[in-house]
């Protein structure tokens, strides 16, 4: 994708009136048709791409993981954005497409605008589930996410972040000695869950072996903040993301575009999450 852009979109952070502009592109076009689009960076400054998908098969005769591409939505999918108070962008040129690459966060593109310039993030990919409902290319995993077993580190990385303590009954092995902790894949391995610390979670052999269901997307909210859940955290790290991607820029102050294979979902240049 990066040899879509000019030069001149190398870097966001010379454009001081880049809000005003972007917030001016607010009208949708009757009838038109579009795919929701977020472009962030994380705390390394590589970027992320956020897209609306849909499913359209699967990625092995395994079926573990899906093949999911970008989905076309109506212009009233802003009203999500809205609820969480995220500035967005119609984009219905090329001009429009330029400044969104310069500013980053959130776009509704027009579909056939987008098809030309994100035509390698449109098309399906080969995604794994994450959390309770999005998913994420390959790339924004460890390598160790797909080994069935934890490696010792990431399982001490699960035990100290549930304090040592199964998540269910709240047992640990410090007060009773008949306790032995599990970490489990909330996600089964079987139906595409990763080794990863997003869907692992402490429980004791006990509480392991009683689980019902055993897929239980209920024990997702132990992995993470409990204010990750709220529009005032989503918009935080919205903010935060938009700020690391004008820091680097689309292809980073000081790096050429670059022709690479893709790696499934993208070319190295960054990541993507999909939903």
């Amino acid at each position: 994708m990066t040899e879509h852009l000019p030069p001149s979109a190398k870097s966001g952070t010379d454009h001081p009136n880049i809000d005003a502009r972007l917030a001016a592109l607010n009208t949708p076009r009757k009838d038109c048709l579009y795919y929701a689009i977020t472009l962030t960076a994380d705390r390394t400054h590589k970027i992320i791409f956020g897209l609306q998908t849909e499913w359209v098969g699967w990625a092995d005769d395994t079926q573990r993981h899906e093949l999911r591409q970008g989905r076309i939505v109506y212009s009233d999918f802003v009203k999500l954005w809205e609820a969480l108070e995220q500035p967005f962008a119609f984009v219905h040129t090329v001009d429009d497409a330029m400044l969104f690459f310069l500013s980053g966060g959130n776009a509704l593109v027009e579909k056939e605008l987008a098809e030309r310039l994100f035509p390698g993030m449109i098309k399906p990919h080969h995604s794994i589930p994450d959390g309770p409902t999005g998913f994420k290319g390959p790339g924004m995993f460890e390598a160790t996410a797909f080994r069935r077993a934890p490696t010792p580190k990431i399982r001490m990385q699960v035990l100290n972040r549930d304090g040592r303590r199964c998540r269910i009954c709240g047992r640990r092995p410090d007060d009773d000695t008949d306790v032995i902790l599990h970490v489990h894949h909330i996600r089964p391995w079987e139906k595409g869950g990763v080794t990863d610390i997003g869907n692992l979670v402490t429980l004791c052999h006990t509480c392991h072996i009683g689980l019902e269901p055993h897929e239980d997307h209920s024990l997702f909210r132990h992995t993470s903040n409990p204010a990750e859940g709220t529009a005032e955290f989503s918009m935080l790290e919205f903010r935060e993301g938009v700020a690391n991607y004008r820091k680097r820029g689309f292809l980073g102050a000081d790096e050429e575009p670059r022709r690479r294979k893709p790696r499934h979902r993208r070319a190295r240049s960054g990541n993507l999450s999909v939903r």
